[in-house]
């Protein structure tokens, strides 16, 4: 049977994703490091990675999310940071402070809910972020100018309003997400 590549996010601005892709030319400017930048039309606040699941399946979790109250809130960033830290950065990310705690809740509530069908549950604590870009190699000398610059960034205070179910697809250019479901 075949599989689908899925998960769930909110949908990042389109105000937002214009002003981070202008941005990128001066966040890549004297880099040593190599960093794969995640494009502006695939970003995206990440609730929940399904995986690969089952065509079959899919209407199991769209019944599932369709339940799950839709909150609407109001979003502004807390700067730049590096997944697992600074000294040995994997990711490279944007902090939400206004809306963190109604995005965690969120990802609690379809975390919990995705359990029940059986998917594998993510044990992390919940850190709301945007992903810019994953290490590929590390310059050590990069971090601190890469922090200010992306500290410098100025992104407006939004609204989130619901979150989507996506599909998935790798390619050798990036992954290509599309639209499956939009909960409103």
């Amino acid at each position: 049977m075949k599989k689908i590549r899925t998960f769930i996010a909110h949908p990042v601005p389109e105000e937002w994703k214009e002003i981070i892709g202008e941005a990128y030319g001066s966040l890549r400017e004297g880099l040593e490091s190599k960093i794969a930048w995640v494009k502006p039309e695939n970003m995206h606040f990440t609730l929940k990675f399904l995986g690969p699941i089952e065509e079959s399946k899919l209407a199991e979790v769209q019944e599932v999310l369709k339940n799950i109250p839709v909150v609407n809130f109001k979003i502004s960033t807390a700067g730049a940071g590096f997944f697992p830290a600074l000294e040995k950065p994997h990711v490279i990310w944007i902090g939400l402070e206004q809306g963190a705690k109604e995005f965690c809740s969120t990802a609690a509530t379809i975390e919990s809910e995705m359990a029940k069908l059986d998917f594998k549950e993510n044990r992390k604590s919940c850190h709301a972020h945007l992903t810019l870009g994953r290490v590929k190699k590390i310059a050590e000398d990069d971090w601190t100018v890469l922090a200010e610059k992306i500290n410098s960034i100025k992104l407006p205070e939004t609204e989130v309003n619901g979150f989507t179910l996506y599909k998935s697809v790798l390619t050798p250019d990036g992954p290509i997400y599309s639209v499956i479901k939009e909960y409103r």
